[in-house]
């Protein structure tokens, strides 16, 4: 029989929620602590999945003996100080992208995990994308090769709104959801870093106080050109990746993988959809196995976001 894993999640929201639809469906868990930037969100997200316990303390949960999972899904720039805290308190943890708002932070703690022990996942979903997981395997087979990657996300934030309603923190444009691109761009080609790098910011939004447009440029393996556009002010959701191959184009549009022939090749799921991640993630827990999300391999997208905001700076 399998022992069940003491959860306990800080940052309650739209994404946890889908965590726990996930974990739900998967089983194993015991929902312990909700933690949350106030009582009352606490509460709610603790009714709605059965936590026993709900507070505004982070210490409460990690304090707490029967508690071996973190799941991190607060705003983006707490990610790494709430991820040193669990694994300071000997817990292995999930975390939501980005792992970091620096590759230096992103470093220290795939070292801290290694020096307590404890197991660091990155969220990285795009990963666990069948559509994804098909193009890579398909370019390591050496039967297809890729000349250009170009992507476009467009995600309606204008109002700063989620899928849950008006939030109050925003995303950074780059450390979010230009993370997923760039990773999934370098795990897809199997690269390790990326050069001639450019980035193109629009102006900065008077009240979230970050950019809401950003275009940016690179190189993979020497060969393999990527352009990417993303924004936070379309008026409706758009989650596209094409790749430039000998043979043809293919598209990933959301979940949907559409071949040269524009045929479906991979019908996806929703890109909310974490079933396949967290399956993944909770079997390496229980075997200690090696899995996709390991923090340690997705170092290569940190240290590229870096050269990319390096390179946007006069």
């Amino acid at each position: 029989m399998i022992d069940p894993i003491g959860l306990a999640v800080i940052g309650p929201g739209a994404i946890a929620d889908a965590h726990l639809e996930a974990f739900e469906e998967l089983g194993g868990l015991v929902p312990l602590w909700s933690v949350g930037r106030t009582m009352e969100g606490a509460r709610l997200f603790a009714d709605r999945w059965g936590f026993a316990h709900f507070g505004v303390s982070a210490e409460d949960a990690l304090a707490d003996p029967n508690v071996s999972l973190v799941l991190i899904c607060s705003p983006n720039a707490l990610h790494a100080d709430q991820a040193r805290g669990a694994l300071r308190a000997g817990k292995d943890v999930l975390l939501e992208i980005p792992i970091a708002m620096s590759g230096a932070d992103a470093r220290e703690l795939v070292e801290l995990a290694d020096a307590t022990g404890r197991r660091l996942f990155a969220l990285h979903t795009m990963r666990s994308f069948a559509g994804v997981r098909y193009m890579r395997d398909l370019l390591a087979s050496g039967e297809e090769s890729i000349s250009q990657i170009v992507g476009f996300f467009a995600i309606p934030r204008r109002n700063n709104e989620g899928f849950t309603g008006r939030r109050t923190w925003a995303d950074n444009l780059l450390w979010h959801h230009a993370c997923h691109l760039v990773d999934a761009s370098l795990w897809i080609s199997e690269s390790d870093g990326i050069s001639n790098e450019s980035l193109l910011q629009g102006r900065t939004h008077p009240e979230y106080g970050t950019t809401m447009d950003i275009s940016m440029s690179f190189i993979l393996n020497s060969a393999v050109l990527v352009n990417h556009s993303l924004t936070y002010n379309a008026s409706a959701l758009c989650w596209q990746v094409r790749m430039v191959a000998d043979r043809g184009d293919y598209l990933l549009d959301g979940g949907t993988l559409y071949g040269v022939d524009g045929e479906v090749l991979v019908a996806g799921a929703s890109v909310r959809d974490l079933r396949a991640q967290n399956s993944q993630i909770l079997g390496g827990l229980r075997t200690g196995r090696p899995t996709d999300f390991d923090a340690r391999g997705v170092l290569p997208a940190m240290h590229a976001l870096d050269l990319l905001q390096k390179a946007s700076q006069p």
